[in-house]
């Protein structure tokens, strides 16, 4: 009674267990927020595009929209220095700043449904999806964080895999909302209905303390748990210094660059694919949105056990450099083939293999990022190696429609195959995946 007392918990009042006490409750927390990044992921990549494609947008406005959207995600070793430095402590290391992204989230959509953008309005369109998306990216990186703080190392594998599956989730679920409500009701009933969705799922999150005896609301009664007291930064320096140490090492670098042309198909895929259904095939834009949704879907299947497998039968390093060889290898086939195609199955077959093969690369690449990350500084070093590949991803996105204006959508798939098979020549110089060549201070 004494200990409910000082924790500023009122005696006898019943409270939902703490996320870092309850297996269920942390699992379920997580995956509601994972699901969540997928609102403004499966808009800006999936639904809009189409919607813009089906309005007479060219490849190059569609790529410029996207690579434009998708740019905060790059900007997560930012948000990782910030919140490692500064958290409101009494109600966690992470909760605070992830409650705070959940509700600008909201603001966001809201702002979006009263403006009510056109399809000509791709300027503004962009601007409203990159603010939707930076306040996403606040969200990843805060509950990333808050996962390395209180997940067990037994359970590390499994969440990872229901963080990834949740998001594609997330994506998959918003595509097919906003596809169809998109072309029924227009922009501002798509915003709306978004809007109560990450509104409802915030709720349920809300209700769950990070720690016990902390605060659940910024004004209601409870104190600062010990480990966020011990485990807070007071200093920029220590946390800026050990990322910079431990990132520039030729070899990390070498990794950083390899992880960025790994993601060279599905910048293809976000900017290029709405375009060539839409605009070559006669797809709507809510068949490609839906054809979106359920690769996502089929990708997160996949993601969940082909890597695992991969690692087990041949290695991570054999695994890795063997899904860069077989994405070249699907992309000249694409180029090749694609004077050709009769019908949408080509298109459907090959879209699906190189998305799911890029897929599970970049997980197959995680795995290798978390290995070889410094633990005293896992969480904004982490940001970091998140960053750059999907700074890659969206400045691959924005300069596509130069590309496929300029050369035709055979030379977008050439250059898939050429950044694909630049990375895998860096990947082996880098002997990405070799476990007896793990960069200095990590063990």
């Amino acid at each position: 009674m004494k200990q409910a007392a000082t924790a500023g918990i009122q005696p006898g009042r019943a409270t939902l267990p703490a996320l870092s006490e309850n297996r269920t409750a942390r699992f379920a927390a997580i995956i509601v927020l994972y699901f969540l990044q997928g609102v403004p992921l499966g808009l800006s990549l999936i639904a809009l595009p189409a919607w813009l494609a089906e309005a007479g947008a060219t490849p190059l406005e569609v790529g410029a929209f996207v690579g434009f959207a998708l740019l905060p995600w790059s900007t997560k070793l930012f948000n990782g220095l910030v919140m490692d430095r500064y958290a409101f402590r009494p109600m966690g290391r992470r909760r605070g700043w992830i409650l705070l992204s959940q509700a600008l989230m909201v603001a966001a959509l809201i702002v979006m449904a009263v403006i009510a953008p056109g399809a000509g309005d791709i300027a503004l369109l962009s601007a409203l999806c990159f603010a939707l998306n930076l306040c996403a990216t606040f969200n990843d990186v805060a509950v990333d964080g808050m996962a390395v703080d209180i997940v067990p190392e037994k359970e590390r594998t499994a969440i990872n895999s229901f963080m990834f599956a949740s998001q594609s989730f997330g994506v998959a679920v918003c595509s097919i909302l906003a596809g169809q409500t998109l072309v029924s009701y227009g922009i501002a009933t798509t915003a709306l209905l978004l809007t109560a969705l990450v509104a409802f799922a915030s709720l349920f999150v809300s209700v769950f303390r990070e720690r016990p005896g902390e605060r659940l609301l910024p004004w209601s009664m409870g104190q600062a748990s010990r480990e966020c007291e011990e485990r807070q930064h007071d200093a920029w320096w220590p946390i800026l210094s050990g990322v910079l140490r431990s990132v520039f090492v030729p070899r990390t670098l070498l990794f950083l660059f390899a992880t960025g042309c790994g993601c060279a198909y599905l910048a293809f895929a976000d900017a290029v694919n709405p375009t060539l259904a839409v605009q070559q095939l006669g797809w709507s834009s809510e068949r490609y949105a839906n054809f979106g949704a359920l690769l996502n879907i089929t990708a997160a299947g996949f993601g969940l056990f082909i890597p695992i497998l991969l690692e087990r039968v041949f290695g991570l390093r054999r695994s890795i450099l063997g899904q860069f060889a077989a994405l070249v290898l699907l992309a000249v086939i694409a180029a090749i083939s694609h004077p050709f195609w009769l019908g949408d199955m080509p298109f459907i077959a090959l879209s699906a293999a190189m998305f799911i093969t890029s897929i599970t690369l970049v997980i197959s690449a995680i795995v290798w990022a978390m290995r070889i990350c410094n633990p005293a500084i896992a969480a904004s070093q982490f940001a970091l190696f998140m960053a750059i590949p999907n700074l890659s991803r969206s400045i691959m996105s924005g300069n596509s429609g130069w590309l496929v204006e300029g050369a035709g959508y055979g030379a977008a798939y050439l250059a898939v195959a050429g950044i694909a098979c630049l990375g895998l020549v860096v990947a082996w110089l880098a002997r990405v995946g070799d476990y007896t060549q793990l960069p200095q201070g990590v063990q």
